[in-house]
């Protein structure tokens, strides 16, 4: 008797867990599963299942000495561990009260309907500690063999005659303790299953769209913009995926397309409408079927559509479109693909945006540091050659060319990074022209590091010169202006220094906590580095009543990579813009 009650029970087993696949492939008993937090539908419609499960395990078992021996304690138990407290309590009644019915009377009737609810309890209280992750199986094991244990415990102190009740439990205990325990063991890895399965699914689906935005990323820096580049973009994803065909689209018309021999019919003109009217909520659209009439019709017939919205500055600007080939069982994980693509191209089109934007700041911070230049200097420089005019014609020719040259250098130069050689040239020609008006009283000296090869902001030295030049002179009225770069370890130091009275501490003190002291000079200059190179790159200032040392440094890294191309794509994309009607 012994040994066909291990095989009815591994029989009995062997049904529950294909019951527990089964279940696994319903959509919304996985969603229950996945989630902790659910209606008070999904949780009655849970201790549905497993009540159900427990009904089951009660018709399947076999009897044996009055009683029934079976795995109802599987779907109880179960109930209480995955589904929390009440999905575990209202399978235990279910199948506690079906058990009562099942054999009224019965010699374990109300022993059996009591364990029942004792099973269901049990799977409650340990059921935030399971899904926790601190009960594991060997845990889950023990947790079965103890609740079968109570079970034979309260057929002692319920079932009568007591001496039944002892012959029943000798018999049945040691195939229910080890055959459920083992039983639970294999039911709730069956059910993680589906947990694993959702968890690879996301691995290989995230895997695989950064994989694809990675290869984008070179062409996804000019956003929507360029038709070759997004073109490229639909390649790199037909190539990645098993999609019949892959569209990008804007607002408007379809930029990039790349399909199969099984879709040379499908027309732009045809399926774009749908598209982009399907992506005004906002949200990914799936097309499965259209009537004859329909312009998807001839699509839809063998594939699936996936439209999905990207979206910039909270506005749809396009759309990301696969189509897929319909299987009879199709993967949530291809159809979720698209929303993620589309999602990600989203952030690197609005990162892209805001990196183009922050192009066009610091271009019209440097027109605005151009339309600056002092119109003082251009009056005294003005008069100061008007007076050499009467001397020395031949040097007021020069000092006008010197002139010419400094703002031409001034004035078309659009590049907002060049390099310290050039910078250096074009201060040389404003000090020339102050050289003239000083004469004698003006000295200058320029050292630099044989070593020091970088790339600048352009005009980021002008104003600390021109402040030296202008406070910087000592009681005989003399201007020692003094400018150095060089190596510092991994950084290049550039300093400014003069012999005057020195920076009053409250400007210095204004300018280090961003409050507008009257002047704009500094206060440019020390945002702008701050906002290239990082905070800790601003100016540093020594002053005292003997001169000041106006400094800052560079990663000695600072090379031409922003000025031939970033600079390049910049200038590209607002070819590309100016192109299609948008002028900034």
């Amino acid at each position: 008797m012994s040994s066909a009650m291990f095989f009815s029970l591994l029989l009995n087993i062997g049904l529950l867990v294909l019951i527990a696949a089964l279940l696994t492939k319903i959509p919304i008993v996985r969603s229950m599963l996945l989630y902790d937090k659910h209606s008070a539908g999904c949780g009655i419609m849970l201790a549905l299942i497993f009540g159900s499960i427990s009904i089951i395990s009660t018709y399947t078992g076999v009897r044996a000495q009055g009683a029934i021996v079976n795995t109802r304690v599987i779907g109880v138990l179960a109930a209480g561990l995955l589904g929390g407290p009440y999905v575990g309590m209202g399978a235990a009644l279910i199948g506690g009260i079906h058990r009562y019915l099942f054999d009224i009377g019965g010699f374990t009737a109300a022993a059996c309907a009591v364990s029942t609810l004792v099973e269901g309890i049990a799977g409650s209280i340990f059921s935030s500690r399971f899904k926790a992750g601190k009960i594991g199986s060997t845990g889950v094991f023990f947790l079965t063999v103890f609740v079968e244990f109570l079970q034979m415990v309260i057929i002692l102190l319920i079932s009568r005659p007591f001496s039944a009740a002892v012959q029943l439990v000798k018999l049945i205990s040691l195939p229910m303790m080890t055959m459920n325990a083992l039983g639970m063991l294999v039911f709730l890895g069956t059910f993680n299953m589906v947990f694993l399965e959702e968890d690879s699914q996301f691995a290989e689906r995230m895997r695989l769209a950064l994989g694809i935005v990675e290869q984008s990323l070179p062409h996804l820096r000019k956003g929507l913009h360029s038709t070759q580049d997004i073109q490229a973009v639909a390649e790199i994803i037909f190539q990645s995926t098993s999609c019949s065909a892959i569209l990008i689209t804007d607002s408007e018309k379809i930029l990039g397309m790349k399909k199969n021999s099984e879709l040379t019919d499908m027309q732009e003109n045809s399926v774009l409408p749908p598209i982009l009217a399907s992506t005004h909520d906002r949200k990914p659209t799936v097309f499965h079927y259209a009537g004859k009439g329909d312009p998807l019709y001839s699509v839809l017939k063998n594939h699936v559509i996936v439209a999905a919205p990207i979206i910039e500055m909270n506005q749809v600007t396009g759309s990301l479109t696969m189509v897929l080939k319909k299987h009879w069982q199709q993967s949530q994980s291809d159809l979720n693909l698209a929303s993620e693509l589309a999602r990600l191209f989203s952030t690197q089109f609005e990162l892209s945006e805001l990196e183009y934007q922050k192009k066009l700041r610091q271009k019209a911070e440097l027109k605005a540091l151009q339309s600056q230049v002092n119109p003082h200097f251009l009056y005294n420089s003005l008069n100061t050659i008007s007076y050499v005019c009467r001397e020395n014609p031949d040097r007021a020719r020069e000092l006008l060319l010197t002139l010419s040259s400094y703002y031409r250098q001034t004035l078309e130069h659009n590049s907002y990074m060049h390099a310290l050689k050039t910078e250096l040239q074009h201060i040389t020609s404003y000090l020339e022209l102050e050289k003239a008006r000083f004469e004698e009283k003006l000295h200058i000296e320029i050292k630099t590091d044989e070593k020091v090869n970088c790339f600048i902001p352009a005009f980021i030295l002008q104003p600390l010169v021109e402040n030296a030049i202008r406070y910087g002179f000592d009681k005989n009225g003399n201007r020692y202006v003094s400018i150095c770069a060089c190596m510092e370890g991994a950084f290049i130091k550039i300093s400014v220094s003069d012999r005057g009275p020195g920076i009053p501490e409250a400007i210095i003190h204004q300018l280090y906590h961003g409050e507008h002291y009257g002047g704009v000079g500094l206060e440019n200059v020390h945002k702008r580095l701050k906002s290239i190179y990082g905070q800790e790159h601003g100016l540093h200032i020594q002053s005292s009543d003997s001169g000041s040392d106006i400094s800052f440094t560079i990663p000695a890294s600072s090379e031409s990579k922003y000025d031939d191309e970033e600079y390049a794509v910049t200038r590209e994309k607002d070819v590309l813009m100016e192109r299609r009607g948008i002028y900034l």
